[in-house]
C-alpha cells in the first residue's frame, strides 16, 4: 500500500520505510497504541470520528488524496518546533469503506413500513375460453396451422391440410392427457380402453402426425439479428412464449405482495439451454425465472438462456439482475419475496432507490461487513429468539428455529412478534414459537411460484417426445390454463359466488378442452390392425349402463351442430333440460343429452339457448 508524507506543500513524496521508522521513533511509540490491526471493533472506531471536529472532517472530504483518513495533529506547543513533520495516518477499514457510518451494522431497532393494498383488481365472470383466448386465441391457432403446413410441405413434399380448428383441437386432447393420463398414448384410442372423449374427436394417426409436425415458426433458420442483439437459442418457440409475455403484461396490477423464483421446464433430452438444477423435483429441463403474485398468478417470466440472457444490468450478479429486470413490471410500493439465490444487500439497497420493499433469505457471506456482526451462537439461542442489526436503510435478523436462519429487509425488522406452531420432537406435540414479522411474511407470501408449480403438476401433460420445442409449447399450455383458471377465481369471489358453483382446476380444464374440440362426436369405424387383432370374431358386444353426461356450457350455447336424432331404445331416458321431468328418445348428437321435443314441448331448442 503506498503511502504518502506531507511536507507543508502541495507535493507528495512515497514514503520509505526508514522514513517510517523515524517518524515513529523507530516503532517504540505511536499515536494511536489502542487499535489493533488483526481484530477492528466498530465502536472503537465510531468514537475516534465522534471526538473529530467538524471543520476537520470537512477538510478531510474536500481532499481526495487523504479521504477515508483521519489526521493526528499534534499540540499547538510543538507545531511551530515541528512544522514540517506531520503525524501518519490511519487508513479507513474496508468494512466501512464504501457507506460511511451506515456501512456499520447496529443493534438498533427498525421501523417497519406499512404493507396495506387493496384487493387484487376483478372483473366479470366468463367462461373458461375467454380467459383462455388472452393467452392462445384464433390468431395463434391460425398462425400455427400455416406454420404446421408449410414445415410438413417442406420436409415430405405432401399436403397436410390442417387449419386453426384441427390445432386447437390437438391442444384440447393434450388437456385431456394430462387430467386422464393413460400409460401408453395408443391406448387412448384402442378397443375396450379407448377413451370417446379423444379417440371420437381425432385419429390416433391423425393426432400423432399433427403432433409431430407442428411448428409455430415458418422458417428453419433462425432470423437474422438486429444491431447489438444476442442470438436467440429459443427462437423456435418464441411466438410461444410472445403470446404468454403478452397476456401477463395486460393484467390489471396493484401494489401488493409478489414472489420471484425459479421453475423448472422439464426434459431430460437434447436442448441449448438445458440446465440441472439439483434439490429440485424435476433437476433437468429449461429454467424459467418466474414473478408472481403471492396466491400464484403469474404476472412476468425470462427463459433463463446462458450468457445471452438479456437481463439488463448484471454488475451485481446474476440472481439480483434477475429480481431488477421482473420487478421492471411490479407496480411502486410493492413487496417482493425471494430466497437466498437471489438475496444480496446491495439488491436490497437498489430496491429500496426504486421505491419497492424486498425481503429474502441470505447466506452469511454475501452481507457485507460481517466482520462488525457479533451473532449470537447457535447454541447459545433458544427457540424463537431473534437478534436484529441495522444498516440504514436494511434490516438484518437472525432467528432460531430448529436451526438458525438469516432474513435480510428493507421494510420488516423483528419488533413485532407472533406465535407459530411447530413441532416439539421432546414433547412429540406442537408447541407455541415466537417468530417476527419478517418470518411470517415471508413464509406467507414467498411461495407464489410454489402455488404455480403445485396446480401446474396436478394435471400436467406427460409426453415423450425427443423435441425439446414441443415439451415447451405444452409447458406454456398448462401453465396458460392455470393462470386463466386463477383469473377466473379471482373475479368468482370477487362476486361472492358459492363455492359450490365455483369450478375446481379439475372441471376448469375440461371444460376447456371441451370447448376446444367442439367437434360433433362421430363413431367411427375401429379397422386399424392392432384393434383387429384384439378383438375376436365371436366376441359379443358389450352392454354398458346409460350414463346421462353433461355438456360444457361452450359446447351448450355454441349455436351450431345442435342436430336432434331418434334413438330405437327401450324405455325413454329423463329429459336434461333444467325443472324438466319427462323423458324422450330425442337426443342431441352434438351434447349427447335426450331433451323433450314434441308438438307442445320444445326443450331441445330452450335447452341450447342461453338466458
Amino acid at each position: 500500500m503506498a503511502a504518502y508524507f506531507g511536507c507543508g506543500g502541495r507535493s507528495r513524496t512515497v514514503l520509505r520505510d526508514e522514513d517510517i521508522l523515524n517518524i515513529l521513533q523507530d516503532g517504540n511509540e505511536s499515536d494511536i497504541d489502542e487499535l489493533n490491526d488483526d481484530v477492528f471493533d466498530p465502536n472503537i472506531f465510531g468514537d475516534i470520528l465522534d471526538n473529530q471536529s467538524q471543520d476537520s472532517l470537512e477538510e478531510l472530504n474536500n481532499d481526495p488524496s487523504s479521504s477515508y483518513s483521519i489526521f493526528q495533529q499534534p499540540p499547538a506547543s510543538q507545531q511551530s518546533s515541528s512544522s514540517s513533520q506531520t503525524t501518519p495516518t490511519v487508513p479507513r477499514p474496508e468494512a466501512i469503506v464504501s457507506s460511511g457510518r451506515s456501512g456499520i451494522w447496529r443493534q438498533v431497532p427498525f421501523c417497519d413500513k406499512s404493507h396495506e393494498y387493496s384487493q387484487p383488481p376483478s372483473g366479470p365472470v366468463q367462461l373458461p375460453q375467454h380467459y383462455f383466448e388472452n393467452y392462445f386465441n384464433h390468431d395463434f391457432f391460425e398462425m400455427a396451422s400455416t406454420c404446421t403446413n408449410q414445415y410438413y410441405m417442406r420436409k415430405t413434399g405432401q399436403e397436410l391440410k390442417t387449419n386453426a380448428q384441427e390445432i386447437a383441437s390437438l391442444l384440447g386432447i393434450h388437456l385431456i392427457m394430462g387430467v386422464i393420463p393413460y400409460p401408453r398414448l395408443p391406448m387412448y384410442w384402442k378397443l375396450n380402453v379407448r377413451l370417446p372423449l379423444i379417440a371420437d374427436s381425432m385419429s390416433r394417426d391423425r393426432f400423432l402426425q399433427l403432433r409431430n409436425a407442428l411448428h409455430v415458426v415458418d422458417t428453419d433458420t433462425p432470423p437474422p439479428l438486429k444491431e447489438n442483439e444476442l442470438p436467440n437459442p429459443l427462437w423456435k418457440v418464441q411466438p410461444v412464449i410472445d403470446c404468454i409475455l403478452r397476456a401477463c403484461y395486460k393484467l390489471e396490477r396493484v401494489p401488493g405482495f409478489y414472489s420471484i423464483d425459479e421453475q423448472m421446464i422439464p426434459f431430460t433430452g437434447r436442448c441449448p439451454v438445458r440446465q440441472v438444477v439439483k434439490n429440485k423435483p424435476r433437476p433437468v429441463g429449461l429454467k424459467n425465472f418466474v414473478a408472481t403474485t403471492s396466491e400464484g398468478l403469474m404476472v412476468d417470466f425470462e427463459i433463463y438462456r446462458g450468457a445471452k440472457t438479456m437481463f439488463g444490468n448484471t454488475n451485481l450478479g446474476l440472481g439480483p439482475s434477475v429480481v431488477l429486470h421482473l420487478a421492471k413490471t411490479i407496480p411502486p410500493g410493492s413487496c417482493i419475496y425471494h430466497d437466498r439465490f437471489f438475496t444480496t444487500v446491495p439488491l436490497i439497497e437498489e430496491l429500496e432507490r426504486n421505491n419497492l420493499h424486498g425481503t429474502g433469505t441470505i447466506m452469511l457471506n454475501r452481507i457485507p461487513g460481517r466482520t462488525s456482526i457479533k451473532f449470537m451462537k447457535d447454541k447459545d439461542m433458544t427457540r424463537g429468539e431473534s437478534q436484529l442489526f441495522c444498516r440504514d436503510p436494511v434490516a438484518l435478523v437472525k432467528w432460531k428455529d430448529n436451526k438458525s436462519v438469516l432474513l435480510v429487509s428493507n421494510c420488516t425488522g423483528n419488533e413485532h412478534v407472533e406465535i407459530v406452531k411447530r413441532w416439539d420432537k421432546q414433547t412429540r406435540s406442537y408447541i407455541d414459537v415466537t417468530a417476527p414479522k419478517i418470518v411470517t411474511n415471508y413464509n406467507s407470501y414467498m411461495g407464489g411460484v410454489d402455488i404455480l408449480d403445485q396446480m401446474m403438476e396436478y394435471y400436467r401433460t406427460f409426453i415423450k417426445t425427443n423435441k425439446w420445442t414441443l415439451k415447451v409449447i405444452i409447458h406454456f399450455l398448462d401453465l396458460a390454463v392455470v393462470n386463466s383458471w386463477r383469473q377466473y377465481k379471482i373475479d368468482c369471489e370477487a362476486a361472492n359466488l358459492p363455492k359450490k358453483k365455483i369450478m375446481d382446476l379439475l372441471d376448469f380444464k375440461m371444460a376447456l378442452a371441451d370447448s376446444l374440440l367442439l367437434t360433433p362426436i362421430n363413431r367411427r369405424r375401429h379397422n386399424d390392425a392392432e384393434n383387429d387383432e384384439d378383438l375376436a370374431e365371436d366376441q359379443p358386444p358389450v352392454k354398458r349402463k346409460y350414463m346421462p353426461s353433461k355438456p360444457s356450457e361452450a359446447k351448450r350455447y355454441d349455436g351450431y351442430d345442435h342436430l336432434p336424432m331418434f334413438d330405437d331404445i327401450r324405455a325413454p331416458r329423463t329429459c336434461r333440460m333444467e325443472n324438466c321431468v319427462s323423458r324422450s328418445k330425442i337426443r342431441c348428437v352434438k351434447c349427447d343429452v335426450y331433451l323433450c321435443l314434441s308438438r307442445g314441448k320444445d326443450c331441445f331448442k330452450n335447452y341450447h339457448l342461453k338466458n
